[in-house]
């Protein structure tokens, strides 16, 4: 990954704190793109306790993936994935503190984990896939994709690009919608309207309950009942069917660590992968219910984003948890290149979310319709040509 240097990284820090902490190993060394999801694909890892991979997050997501496409995934299910960051952007291991590669292996010997929400992607052609950082659209999209052409430059690359990205905008024809993230059914349907106060309120207010909750929690037990701690009030307050147990997006908590700094982590949840089910696409006016929102396009970027950190240095959203069953959905319409730079620019110092043009709204699932047009023209009649009553190709999207 990046540069190529995992397997010196390895050698020179991971290899060295996995003797010492007495952990035993089976190495692989990557051999091609998709070698890491074709290997936990098919392969006995029923002598396996954890699955870590010495890269940025591309390759994690491959085991990801490759370890939910196993028929037998349910008999893994306690298998802990981690991650050494060596790679571009390292946004898990930011997220979790976890960025200089000796913490990150200290952290796997001592058995250290979190639980973390898992996005399920379907593509307009059927095609599954399965996530843990974001989905973008847009112009974080190009700069990921098209950057890889820049991957000598290491980290460099992504603020190289996006530079070259913003001084000649796109703008891409889609149509958005989304159902807004709720706890239970007295819960405001409107997060967007409330402000930077009353959500930080609503957030301090939620942690401490499930810390009182964690209080409560037996510290011997292994596993939370899923039967009995899910989130199923919550699809019920919504008119959602019932949580099926057989998705791989069913989780169960960790075990207690005995370290008194851990994070309380909250109870189990089910992640619900069937939100978008039943729902005919292109989506038709008033198909949708009363709780779903639609936003027009033509928008210069969508992120989608399970994480705070994209990267080590890019802070997408300061309001995103890693386990809190919503997706945190940061997007900007037909806005010129000064509204976004703000928020590409400045997004470690906290207020960028507050920047005009930069809209965030958190979500339970969504579907993106792109129409397949793109421009870099802000003029009224390129705008409109980008964005034509129907849409074509499509993507949904739950946490």
């Amino acid at each position: 990954s990046g540069k190529r240097k995992s397997v010196k990284m390895f050698e020179t820090i991971v290899k060295p704190i996995l003797e010492i902490g007495y952990t035993p190993y089976t190495l692989k060394i990557t051999e091609s793109q998709g070698y890491a999801g074709d290997f936990v694909k098919t392969q006995d890892l029923s002598m396996y306790t954890s699955i870590v991979s010495v890269s940025g997050d591309g390759l994690l997501h491959e085991i990801l993936n490759g370890l939910l496409a196993r028929p037998d995934w349910p008999s893994l299910r306690n298998i802990t994935l981690g991650v050494v960051p060596t790679g571009t952007g390292n946004g898990l291991a930011k997220t979790l503190d976890c960025i200089w590669p000796e913490q990150a292996a200290v952290a796997i010997v001592r058995a250290q984990s979190r639980p973390i929400d898992i996005m399920s992607a379907t593509m307009a052609s059927g095609l599954i896939e399965y996530g843990f950082l974001s989905l973008t659209w847009g112009l974080l999209g190009d700069v990921d994709i098209e950057s890889e052409r820049m991957r000598w430059a290491g980290s460099a690359r992504l603020d190289l690009y996006a530079t070259l990205r913003l001084m000649n905008l796109r703008y891409y024809g889609g149509r958005l919608h989304y159902l807004p993230a709720a706890v239970t059914a007295d819960d405001s349907d409107n997060d967007e309207e409330q402000s930077e106060g009353e959500m930080e309120a609503k957030f301090k207010a939620e942690t401490l309950a499930r810390k009182d909750a964690a209080v409560h929690e037996s510290t011997h037990s292994s596993a939370t009942n899923l039967g009995q701690s899910n989130n199923q009030g919550a699809d019920m307050a919504w008119g959602l069917p019932a949580p099926n147990y057989s998705s791989p997006l069913v989780r169960q908590s960790p075990k207690p660590l005995p370290d008194a700094l851990t994070p309380v982590i909250q109870p189990a949840v089910t992640l619900h992968p069937t939100l978008t089910a039943g729902i005919q696409l292109p989506v038709k006016p008033g198909s949708l219910s009363s709780r779903w929102r639609t936003i027009e396009g033509p928008f210069a970027q969508i992120i989608a984003t399970n994480v705070p950190w994209l990267s080590a240095d890019f802070l997408a959203c300061q309001r995103a948890r890693i386990s809190d069953g919503a997706i945190d959905i940061v997007y900007s319409g037909d806005v010129s290149m000064w509204n976004i730079l703000p928020y590409m620019a400045a997004s470690t110092k906290g207020t960028h979310m507050n920047t005009e043009g930069v809209t965030h709204v958190r979500a339970r699932a969504f579907i993106l319709e792109p129409t397949g047009l793109r421009t870099t023209s802000r003029n009224k009649s390129s705008l409109d040509a980008i964005q034509p009553s129907k849409s074509g190709s499509r993507c949904s999207t739950s946490s």
